[in-house]
C-alpha cells in the first residue's frame, strides 16, 4: 500500500475571493451550480470570462503558431517545395504521437498539393530517431526535403549528413533540447531556449498541427480541420503530456467532434472495433491509444499512418481489426514480462529502493514502457525497465511527480549509447555491462536531490462536501470540466467525519470495498485491503475519504455513487489525537510543516489551517453551550473537525475570553464578558499555526 498525502487543490487566495456574492456572480453568469463555481474558483479562475474559455474553448483561443521558433523558415521552405514539386519526406516516430503527427502533416500537405511521402522507423530494427541507413535509402529514392515529426532535436550527426547531401531539414519536435542544436534549416520546438511560444508542453503531433495552422494562415486556407484535431486529441492523451492550455483545448474539441460524427475514417473504424459509444479522454489513454501504440511496439507502425490516412471503408476496417489483434499480442507479452519483473523486485527486495531498476534478457523492447508504468503505479517510485538483446539494453523510464527522470538520466549521460525524453517518461540505450553502474549513479543522484521526499503519492481534492451534497443537480455539469489528466487533475472531493452506516468487501476475490454513507454508496475498486482499517476504527466518523462522483448502471437502473480514491483514519477527527497535536504546537514540538505532516499522516495542511473567519464561526457555535456541560460528541453537529473546535477553544482561553472545566469526555465552557476588544487574530497560538501551515 503506497503512502499518500492529500492536497487541497484550491489556491491560497481562495478564501479571499470566496464569498456568496462571488459564487453568485459565477453561478449566474455561467449558469452553473454553486458547487461547480466553487471548483473553478478553487482552480484559480478569477473571472467568468476566464471560465468560459476553459469550459467551452474554441480553436480561436489557441496561440499564434507564428510565435514558434523558425516557423517562418519552415513555411517558406515547404511552400517552395510545393511550388517546385520537390519530394518531401516526413520522418516520424513509431509511437502514437509520432505516427499521428505524421498522419496530420501528411494529410494536410497532400491537400495543398505537395509531393509528400513518409517514413516510420521500425522500433525493433531501426530504433528511435534519425538513422543513416534509412536516410541513405531515402536519398536514393529522390528525397529533397526532410521534415521530422516528434524527433530530430538530438540528431546532430544525421542532420549534418543530410546537409552534406544537399537536403534541407525541418525539425518539428517537442522533446527537451540537449544543449547543442542540430544545424537544420529550421527547428520548430517550443522548448528551445530562445522560444517565445507561450506554451511549452505540446506533444509532437501538436507541433505538427501548429505547423499546419501556420500554413493555413500563410495560404488563407479555408478547409475543415475536424479530422486532424480528432487525431491530435488522441495523440495528446496517448503521449501523456500536460492537459493544460492548448493541449486541453485540442482534446476537448477532438472529443466533441468524435462524439458528434467522426470525420477521420480510420479513427471511426478503430472506435467501432473497440465497441465504444461515447468517447471520453480516458478511452484515448486506455482503449484507443494502446491499440495505436501496439503496432509500433511490435514493428508495424506504418500501419497506423495507413489507417489514419485511409479513405477506403474496407481497408480502414481491416487495418483497425489488425491493430486490435496486435494489441492482444502486446497484452500477452506485457503480462509475461510484468510477471518476470515483479518476481525480480520481490526476490531482490527492490520495492524499498528509491529508483526501481529491473532488467532481463529478451524482454520485448516494444512493451517495456507499459511494464514500467504498471510498476510505477504499484510502488509509486521512478522505474526503469531494460530489455537486453545481444549485449545492448534498451530501457523505458517512468517517473513520479517532482522527480524529473530526463534530468536524472542526464546526470548519467556519459554511460549511455543514447537517451532522450522528458520529465515523466524517457528512453535509453546502454551497454549491458553498464547497467549496474547506472543503478549506482541513479541511487547517488536520487540521494542528492532528496528523492525520498517525493515518494508520497499526492492525492488532490477540490472541495470538502457532505455525502448528502452529491446530487444529479450538478453532477452533469462536471462534464464541462473534463477532459482532465496530467497538469489538470480529475475532480475529487473530501468527505470528513461522517457516519458510515455499513461497509464490506465485494468481488470474486473480495478485492473491492463498498461503504454506505447516509443516502449514497461508495465503492473502492482494488481497495479490499482497506476493510481492516474500517473495522479497526473506534468511531467511523474518524474516517476521511477522497471520492469522485460517478454513475452506476445496474439492471437498467442508473444511480449516483462515489468512487473511493483513498481513505485514512483522520487524527483531526479524533478528540484525543487532535488535542495532542494542539499541545505539541503549544510546546514547540511541532514547529514546521514537515513535523506537522508526519503527525497528520498525509491529511492536507489546509484541513489544519484555521482562518479568522472560521474562528469567528466556531466562536458563535460554541456560545450556544455557554455554562453547560457538553459531551465532546456534541461538537459533531458542527461542520468543523475536533482539531479546529479545540484549537479555537485554546485561542479563546489564551485571549482571556473563555474559562473551561473538564471531566471524562465532557467540557464546560464559561464565556468571559469584556468591553475590551480582543485581537484573537494575533493570539500567539494563531500566529504559530499560520507560520506552520503557510
Amino acid at each position: 500500500m503506497i503512502k499518500t498525502k492529500w492536497i487541497n487543490r484550491s489556491s491560497a487566495a481562495f478564501e479571499v475571493v470566496e464569498s456568496q456574492e462571488t459564487l453568485k456572480l459565477f453561478s449566474d453568469d455561467l449558469k452553473i451550480h454553486p458547487i461547480v463555481a466553487k471548483i473553478l474558483l478553487g482552480r484559480g479562475f478569477r473571472s467568468p470570462n476566464e471560465c468560459k474559455k476553459y469550459l467551452a474553448p474554441e480553436l480561436s483561443d489557441s496561440h499564434d503558431p507564428l510565435l514558434l521558433p523558425d516557423i517562418k523558415k519552415a513555411l517558406d521552405r515547404i511552400l517552395k517545395a510545393r511550388n517546385n514539386q520537390e519530394k518531401i519526406i516526413l520522418y516520424g516516430d513509431y509511437d502514437a504521437d509520432g505516427t499521428i503527427g505524421v498522419s496530420i502533416l501528411y494529410m494536410f500537405l497532400q491537400q495543398i498539393g505537395c509531393k509528400v511521402d513518409y517514413y516510420i522507423p521500425n522500433r525493433l530494427k531501426t530504433g528511435y530517431g534519425l538513422h543513416l541507413d534509412p536516410i541513405n535509402e531515402l536519398l536514393e529514392a529522390g528525397m529533397q526535403l526532410l521534415i521530422t515529426v516528434d524527433n530530430g532535436i538530438s540528431s546532430i550527426r544525421e542532420i549534418e549528413a543530410l546537409n552534406d547531401a544537399g537536403v534541407d531539414v525541418i525539425v518539428t519536435d517537442h522533446h527537451e533540447c540537449h544543449g547543442q542544436l542540430p544545424k537544420a534549416l529550421a527547428i520548430v520546438n517550443a522548448k528551445r531556449p530562445d522560444s517565445q511560444y507561450p506554451f511549452k508542453e505540446l506533444c509532437g503531433a501538436g507541433v505538427a498541427f501548429k505547423l499546419v495552422q501556420a500554413l493555413i494562415l500563410e495560404l488563407g486556407f479555408e478547409g475543415k480541420l475536424d479530422q486532424l484535431i480528432e487525431c491530435l486529441s488522441l495523440a495528446t492523451v496517448a503521449d501523456i503530456v500536460s492537459l493544460k492550455d492548448e493541449n486541453r483545448l485540442f482534446v476537448k474539441k477532438g472529443l466533441e467532434y468524435l462524439n458528434k460524427e467522426p470525420q477521420n475514417l480510420g479513427l471511426k473504424k478503430l472506435i467501432e472495433v473497440s465497441e465504444l459509444d461515447e468517447i471520453k479522454a480516458w478511452h484515448f489513454g486506455f482503449v484507443l491509444g494502446p491499440k495505436i501504440n501496439a503496432a509500433g511496439r511490435l514493428g508495424e507502425a506504418h500501419k497506423i499512418v495507413s489507417l489514419l490516412t485511409s479513405k477506403d471503408e474496407i481497408e480502414a476496417g481491416r487495418l483497425a481489426e489488425f491493430l486490435s489483434e496486435e494489441n492482444k499480442k502486446r497484452q500477452n507479452l506485457e503480462k509475461e514480462i510484468l510477471e518476470k519483473a515483479m518476481l525480480q523486485i520481490e526476490e531482490k527486495n527492490l520495492s524499498d529502493q528509491d529508483v526501481i531498476l529491473v532488467a532481463g534478457d529478451h524482454w520485448h523492447s516494444g512493451v517495456i514502457g507499459i511494464v514500467a508504468s504498471r510498476i510505477q503505479e504499484k510502488f509509486y517510485r521512478p522505474v526503469i525497465v531494460i530489455g537486453i538483446e545481444n549485449g545492448i539494453g534498451k530501457g523505458s523510464c517512468r517517473s513520479i511527480e517532482g522527480f524529473n527522470i530526463f534530468e536524472a538520466l542526464s546526470s548519467c549521460g556519459d554511460i549511455f549509447l543514447s537517451f532522450g525524453g522528458h520529465a515523466q517518461a524517457a528512453g535509453l540505450s546502454i551497454d549491458q555491462n553498464n547497467i549496474a553502474l547506472l543503478n549506482t549513479r541513479l541511487t547517488d543522484y536520487a540521494m542528492k536531490v532528496n528523492l525520498k521526499s517525493f515518494l508520497v503519492a499526492p492525492v488532490y481534492y477540490d472541495l470538502k462536501l457532505k455525502s448528502s451534497d452529491f446530487s444529479w443537480d450538478w453532477f452533469h455539469e462536471l462534464a464541462d470540466i473534463e477532459p482532465t489528466g496530467i497538469g489538470n487533475p480529475g475532480i475529487n472531493f473530501l468527505i470528513n467525519g461522517e457516519k458510515v452506516t455499513k461497509f464490506g468487501r465485494m468481488g470474486r476475490e473480495k478485492d473491492h470495498l463498498w461503504v454506505d454513507f447516509q443516502g449514497i454508496r461508495g465503492v473502492g475498486f482494488g481497495m479490499g485491503d482497506f476493510y481492516e482499517l474500517l473495522a479497526a476504527a473506534d468511531d467511523y466518523r474518524e474516517l476521511s475519504f477522497i471520492v469522485k462522483p460517478a454513475i452506476n448502471e445496474f439492471n437498467g437502473t442508473r444511480s449516483l455513487q462515489l468512487q473511493i480514491k483513498d481513505l485514512k483514519l483522520n487524527p483531526l477527527e479524533n478528540s484525543a489525537s487532535a488535542r495532542a497535536i494542539i499541545e505539541a504546537i503549544k510546546n514547540n514540538e511541532i514547529n514546521d510543516a514537515g513535523h506537522l505532516q508526519k503527525r497528520i499522516d498525509g491529511i492536507s495542511l489546509s484541513e489544519i489551517a484555521v482562518s479568522i473567519t472560521e474562528l469567528r464561526t466556531i466562536y458563535r457555535f460554541l456560545k450556544r453551550f455557554d455554562g453547560l456541560w457538553v459531551a465532546f460528541d456534541d461538537f459533531k453537529s458542527s461542520d468543523y473537525s475536533f482539531f479546529k473546535i479545540f484549537f479555537c477553544i485554546a485561542v479563546l482561553i489564551e485571549s482571556d475570553l473563555l474559562l473551561t472545566e473538564e471531566k471524562a469526555d465532557q467540557i464546560k465552557m464559561t464565556f468571559i464578558q469584556t468591553s475590551k476588544k480582543k485581537d484573537i487574530q494575533n493570539a500567539h497560538l494563531m500566529i504559530k499555526l499560520k507560520k506552520i501551515t503557510s
